[in-house]
This record gives C-alpha cells, sequence and structure tokens, in this order.
C-alpha cells in the first residue's frame, strides 16, 4: 500500500494558516523565520500509517523548498517524494534519474518553456501580479493580488498556450503554468508501475491534486481547500468534516483505518 500526500494545506500549515490551532510545531524555516507548522498529532498519525504503508509526501515545491521542510526534525524519513508538481521523483534525497529521462522525453510534447514565458511577457504587468518565478526551468507560476488581479486579463494568453499543450492552475495568491504532462498522476503512474504498488491512496487540498486524487484508489480533501468546490455528487472522494490541523488528524487517521481494514 502507498499514501501520497500533498504538503501545504494538506498536513503542513504555513503561518497564515494557523491563526486558531493551538501548539504548532515549526517544521520550515526560511531566512531566519519559521513560516511553516505540524501537528504532534499528524506526526503520530503518519508513524502509525508508516507501519503497514509507505507514505509519499507529493508537492508543487520545487527539490529546494522541500528540503526546506524539516520532517527528520520529528523522526519522519520518507525514503522517495515528489516535487515540482511531479516534475521530479526523490529517493533518499536524489533526483530518480531514470523518471527525469522519462519527463525529458514528455516534455518535448508541450512547447519549451522558454517559448511560452517569451509570450507572456505582454502580460507580466496586469494589474494585480506582485512577482513571477521560473521553477526548475519546468513551469512557471505569479503571486497575485487577489484584490486587485483578474484572471479574465489573461484569458487571451491561456487560450494560445493551452494549444500549445500547456495548463493553468489557480491555487490561492498563485497561478500555475505548466506544460501538460507535469502533473502529479505522471509520477504517481511510473511509482506505481516500477514499485507494484496496487491500494494507492490520495490526500489533497487544492485542483492541483485533482488528477493524483482521481488517480488512486482511496482518496481524500480536506474540507478548507478549494477543490472541494468542484466534487460532486457521487464522487468517490472523501471530505474532511474538520479544518485545518484538526482536518489532517482526521483525514490521516480515516486512512490509517482504512489500511488496517485492508490487512484484516
Amino acid at each position: 500500500m502507498v499514501v501520497f500526500s500533498d504538503l501545504d494545506r494538506s498536513i503542513i500549515y504555513s503561518k497564515k494558516f494557523i491563526q486558531n490551532e493551538s501548539n504548532p510545531l515549526d517544521i520550515e524555516i526560511y531566512n531566519g523565520e519559521n513560516i511553516s507548522y505540524i501537528s504532534q498529532k499528524t506526526i503520530e498519525n503518519i508513524k502509525k500509517i508508516e507501519k503497514s504503508s509507505d507514505f509519499i509526501p507529493t508537492t508543487t515545491r520545487t527539490i529546494e523548498q522541500f528540503k526546506r521542510i524539516n520532517f527528520k526534525k520529528y523522526g519522519l524519513d520518507f525514503k522517495q517524494a515528489i516535487t515540482s508538481n511531479g516534475g521530479n521523483i526523490l529517493i533518499n534525497g536524489e533526483i530518480d534519474r531514470e523518471y527525469k529521462s522519462l519527463i525529458d522525453g514528455k516534455l518535448k510534447l508541450s512547447s519549451p518553456i522558454c517559448d511560452i514565458i517569451k509570450l507572456f511577457e505582454e502580460y507580466k504587468y496586469i494589474e494585480g501580479i506582485r512577482k513571477f518565478r521560473i521553477a526548475e526551468n519546468l513551469f512557471f507560476y505569479i503571486v497575485i493580488d487577489q484584490d486587485r488581479f483578474d484572471l479574465k486579463n489573461l484569458n487571451s494568453f491561456t487560450e494560445k498556450i493551452r494549444d500549445l499543450n500547456w495548463d493553468v492552475y489557480v491555487s490561492g495568491i498563485k497561478v500555475y503554468f505548466l506544460p501538460r504532462e507535469i502533473k502529479k498522476s505522471t509520477a504517481l503512474k511510473y511509482i506505481c508501475d516500477k514499485y507494484g504498488y496496487k491500494n494507492t491512496f490520495a490526500i489533497g487540498d487544492s485542483t492541483m491534486d485533482e488528477d493524483m486524487l482521481n488517480f488512486c484508489n482511496y482518496s481524500y480533501i480536506l474540507k478548507h481547500g478549494d477543490f472541494v468546490n468542484y466534487v460532486k455528487k457521487g464522487d468517490k472522494f472523501i471530505i474532511s468534516e474538520k479544518e485545518g490541523f484538526s482536518g489532517s488528524e482526521e483525514i490521516l487517521n480515516k486512512v490509517a483505518l482504512c489500511q488496517n481494514n485492508l490487512n484484516f
């Protein structure tokens, strides 16, 4: 069995989202400041899951951003991790070169990132765009001011790049632009094929997690995330009743119980 779990707002939370949480444990330091937190119960539940399953962090964070998270501080040492929204797989902290070669081939199905960035030049100064960032030369994203930014102002750009095999995702204050094959499910399929995983679990909160959630046999969604707004009646997803730390703890506990039933 294997559990693929998103990180931010799924099991860890930035300072902005822990206003009402008690006893948050710092897990990420950046520029000398604690910026991400986890709960003790979340740590305990992950350790419980790991007794009968592999737990694989699956994040849109780049390798550098992922390595800032100090899981080892709390006795968590994941042998595998998926970063860069499926653009990279880490094995014991090192890039899986076989997978990297696979991704390089898939990138040829989309227009090169340099061409897409060139197309974006005329849109870079639209009102409400605060930052522009390139992630490992795989994809790029913008950080927006939600009060001032209107996605409609990018309609002509998004139409152009969809024809070039690129996709657009809105996640909170970030808008991501990615080649179509740079998605979490690409990495999930590779890992499941390579290691023979049959019973697959996914945990997520945003539209960036949709393909991962659809790929897995058992899929869990945080109530506070934006993806919950797109869930339709009859969908297989299990939605947490609680939010924040409590929601993460609830879902991890449900995953552990489900795994126990499968093992019975």
